[in-house]
């Protein structure tokens, strides 16, 4: 069990880690400066509904 949750912990982190690199390394080709968000480390958004538009 304890093995499970520590393979499931591993993955995310070199996910979330490579995923970080990836986009530093991108920045980088492209001549931006490469900022780092420890909240939020691959800038993801929600995407939530939107409101519909009420028809005049």
């Amino acid at each position: 069990m304890f093995t499970n949750i520590s393979y499931i912990f591993l993955i995310s982190t070199l996910l979330i880690l490579g995923g970080w690199a990836f986009k530093a390394v991108i920045s980088l080709a492209q001549g931006k400066p490469v900022e780092v968000n420890l909240k939020n480390p691959l800038n993801l958004k929600a995407r939530w509904p939107k409101e519909p538009k009420e028809k005049k």
